[in-house]
Formats: structure tokens, C-alpha cells, sequence
């Protein structure tokens, strides 16, 4: 891969990658505070009004995320951090409340197009070890 072909994937998977969480942050969670979204929270327990609070910071986390992949892209630590956290996130979001693994976008879809994503940026990144031209 050409060092332009790499700064290209890169930048394109670290773009996809911080809308994701730009958007999954403010958008169903901040903006809207989505019902299933304070339903996972509920259904551990926590009242309503405390769970939407958490659904916001939650999101504003998210969101937060997004901006400091971008600002951080030439590091590695934002793409291993998403590469950790997404497959854990997606199992407990689909064990908490099963219905929404049959939905669009469903945590699971969601999580390995992330965990994707964050590949692409981690192999790509400056720190990634070269590859051998042929």
C-alpha cells in the first residue's frame, strides 16, 4: 500500500468512525433521549429520570469521543479503545434487552461496522507496523 493509499484509508475510517459516535451520542441520546436507549437503563434498576440523565451523559461521553478520535487520529489509543469497548457494549446492550438485536442498526450491525472501522484506523495509523510493497 502506497503512503498515499494509507493516508487516504485512514483518514476516511477515522471520519466514519468519529460520525458514528458523533452522531450515536447526540442524536439519540442527548437530542432525544431515546426510549430504548433509558429502557437498558431501566430495566437495571435505575428510575427514569435518573436513567435519561445518565442516557444524556452517556451520549455527550459518546460525542466527546467522536472529536477526540479526530484530534488524536495520529495516536493509536482512540481506535484500540473503540476496538475494545464496542463488542462489549454491543453483547450488553443485546443481553439487557434482546428485541433490539432484530432491529436496523441493531447494537451487534453497529458494533462490528465500528469495530471496522476502528481495524482500518489502527492498521493504517503511523505507529502500525509498514507494509511490504510488492
Amino acid at each position: 500500500m502506497t503512503e498515499r493509499h494509507r493516508s487516504a484509508a485512514h483518514t476516511i475510517a477515522v471520519a466514519g468512525l468519529a460520525g458514528v459516535f458523533a452522531y450515536q451520542g447526540l442524536v439519540p441520546k442527548v437530542w432525544k433521549a431515546d426510549p430504548s436507549e433509558v429502557a437498558l437503563w431501566e430495566a437495571h434498576g435505575v428510575p427514569r429520570p435518573r436513567a435519561t440523565r445518565i442516557v444524556r451523559a452517556v451520549g455527550a461521553a459518546e460525542a466527546t469521543f467522536g472529536i477526540v478520535t479526530v484530534a488524536r487520529q495520529h495516536q493509536r489509543w482512540p481506535f484500540a479503545i473503540a476496538l475494545a469497548a464496542m463488542p462489549v457494549v454491543a453483547l450488553a446492550a443485546g443481553t439487557t434487552d434482546r428485541s433490539l438485536l432484530s432491529r436496523n442498526f441493531s447494537p451487534i450491525s453497529l458494533g462490528v461496522a465500528v469495530v471496522a472501522l476502528a481495524g482500518v484506523a489502527l492498521a493504517t495509523s503511523r505507529g502500525a507496523s509498514p507494509s511490504r510493497s510488492r
